[in-house]
């Protein structure tokens, strides 16, 4: 049922996406790329400064004392190569931040530390989204008409953002795999996978509140560089419609940046946000007003480099761990081990 589901989810927002190419145009489309003509490997380099950025914010959330063996140029790596799994397996992040911990383990890192450095990157990312969506709010009303049903719908959808991330700092204050454990205690559910790694469990919530009470600043720093990260990616349709010769300015492309955010977000169970992205990028682009020549060459620009990123961090997956048979029973074994 639930591949049936993400089947549906990418086949309609495929059919929409060359609903939109047929309308466009093949022509225009191609005229777009002939125009970006030897200046398109430049296209990827704003993602590569997001990598950058969002490593640094990761580095952050390690204590204060890391493992010389764990270098910013292997967190580099092993962040990549996460996040080449995170974008093509549909499983909610949770593969790619596995994988991390892994890797991590393996250069002699304790699990826990592992683990609790990926928790607590992971929620400075998706703060500063929150913050991004909010900026992204506040340009696409500026951009909007005043009497636009969609100014109240962003605004929405940022008070929900907010809402979301209120509720995970919460729950990790109150021990986010404590209260798991006992809402599986009180409904008599058991579950081997939680119950045999119950106190490492407790250990990673100690962890984790720790961090936030004894590390603030790092924390905020975390979150002032994921954000950064978050602006840089702005900077990919602000070039690219620059050398397509229909420039935007900053507040169109943080606007139009921050919910394709969400878009992808929505698509998290599709395989590669296949369909969605694409949909998300033509709605936008018709909400905020962009020329169809830039939407559309725009979805398949922002695929490839999605793919030219895939395959890069596959092959330091790969380089990493070459018996790529028996990955994921590895990962489940070093992942269950007490630190």
């Amino acid at each position: 049922m639930k591949l049936t589901l993400r089947l549906i989810i990418a086949g309609a927002g495929l059919v929409l996406f060359a609903w939109f190419v047929h309308r466009t145009g093949v022509n225009t489309i191609s005229r777009a790329f002939t125009t970006l003509g030897w200046s398109a490997p430049l296209i990827l380099l704003p993602y590569a400064l997001v990598y950058l950025l969002d490593t640094v914010g990761w580095r952050l959330c390690f204590g204060r004392t890391l493992s010389k063996a764990i270098s910013f140029g292997t967190l580099f790596r092993i962040r990549w190569a996460g996040e080449s799994l995170n974008n093509v397996v549909p499983s909610a992040y949770l593969g790619g931040e596995a994988v991390k911990v892994y890797f991590l383990h393996k250069r002699g890192l304790p699990v826990v530390e592992g683990a609790s450095s990926v928790v607590i990157g992971k929620t400075a990312q998706v703060l500063a989204e929150v913050i991004y969506i909010a900026l992204g709010a506040v340009a696409g009303s500026s951009i909007l008409p005043a009497n636009s049903p969609a100014r109240a719908g962003m605004f929405a959808i940022s008070g929900a953002a907010t809402a979301l991330i209120a509720m995970l700092f919460w729950l990790q204050h109150r021990g986010m795999f404590s209260t798991l454990l006992a809402l599986t205690g009180r409904l008599r559910l058991r579950i081997r996978a939680l119950t045999s790694r119950a106190e490492s469990l407790r250990q990673l919530d100690r962890r984790i509140f720790d961090f936030y009470r004894n590390d603030r600043r790092r924390f905020l720093s975390s979150v002032t560089f994921y954000l950064l990260g978050w602006i840089a990616d702005s900077l990919e349709i602000l070039l690219v419609s620059r050398l397509l010769g229909m420039p935007l300015d900053w507040s169109q492309a943080v606007a139009f940046e921050a919910f394709i955010g969400v878009a992808k977000a929505l698509g998290v169970f599709a395989p590669a946000a296949l369909g969605v992205q694409e949909s998300g990028i033509i709605f936008l682009s018709y909400l905020f007003g962009f020329p169809p020549a830039l939407a559309v060459p725009y979805a398949i620009i922002r695929r490839a480099r999605d793919l030219t990123f895939a395959l890069i961090g596959g092959a330091l997956l790969y380089a990493e761990e070459p018996a790529l048979r028996g990955f994921a029973q590895r990962v489940a074994r070093e992942v269950e081990a007490p630190a």
